[in-house]
């Protein structure tokens, strides 16, 4: 229980701070970008066909047990507010597997493994990327930005860093060690095209429990209907302590959008 309290922190805060603060630092690529967020933030309707993939394992050292699934869901945005809907097909699957499941406890590939692992805040990520980049400006502290190329086209890359300070209270006292770096690349326009978070640290709980953390944070962003979405999400969280380990690892693609 400890270290997933932990694993859904640290990913928590990243969840909630993709994005920046000026710093003090001046820079045409940050003006751009936050012009740009505020275009996209549309109301505009939209409906995705998206599929989960997740692979996992947690236990001890020696007595890790592998949890891997795949689910498709269909996310809809629109006047009715977020809802994310399970297809008879998927429903039935998941029946015939808790079936399956009575004789099996430890099925290793099930939709079932996948099933629980999402909620609101990956719906989020995928249906407002906009807002989310907005979200937490405060935490991240602009640190500059460089030029790049992307599939033959110049680019623009952002980067930002947040101090442990930034942490929430309630966990930030346990953290001894900590980093965490994102970069957004963005086109001519300030349009984010990817970002990527990197969260590392390290603490102890309780004097004699130490852990460890490493978590990584990879989106691709399109526009449609002149808002954002989050086309690729790729999430990697990992902790370790108490001779105890997790790792969960999860891919969210979106199939198709209306």
């Amino acid at each position: 229980m400890l270290m997933r309290l932990i694993q859904i922190h640290c990913s928590r805060v990243v969840l909630a701070c993709a994005c920046f603060y000026s710093g003090g630092v001046a820079a045409e690529g940050l003006t751009d970008f936050r012009a740009a967020l505020q275009r996209l933030k549309s109301a505009t309707p939209v409906v995705m066909n998206t599929q989960f993939k997740l692979f996992g394992r947690t236990g001890e050292h020696n007595e890790l047990i592998e949890r891997e699934g795949v689910i498709d869901l269909r996310l809809e945005d629109g006047p009715g507010g977020i809802k994310a809907s399970y297809s008879n097909d998927l429903v039935a699957q998941l029946h015939a597997e808790e079936l399956a499941k009575l004789e099996d406890e430890n099925v290793k590939n099930s939709a079932l493994n996948a099933v629980g692992q999402f909620d609101y805040w990956e719906w989020r990520e995928l249906l407002h990327p906009a807002a989310q980049l907005e979200l937490a400006l405060g935490r991240y502290d602009f640190i500059g930005e460089t030029a790049a190329e992307k599939n033959g086209k110049p680019v623009r890359v952002l980067n930002f860093s947040m101090a442990k300070e930034k942490v929430d209270p309630k966990f930030r006292k346990y953290i001894k060690s900590y980093k965490n770096h994102l970069e957004i690349w963005i086109d001519e326009k300030g349009v984010p095209l990817t970002s990527s978070a990197y969260e590392h640290g390290s603490g102890r709980v309780f004097i004699v429990i130490g852990f460890t953390f490493n978590n990584e944070f990879h989106t691709e962003y399109q526009q449609h209907a002149g808002r954002l979405i989050s086309v690729k999400r790729e999430v990697r969280e990992q902790t370790e302590g108490a001779a105890m380990q997790s790792y969960r690892h999860y891919i969210a693609t979106v199939k198709s959008a209306q």
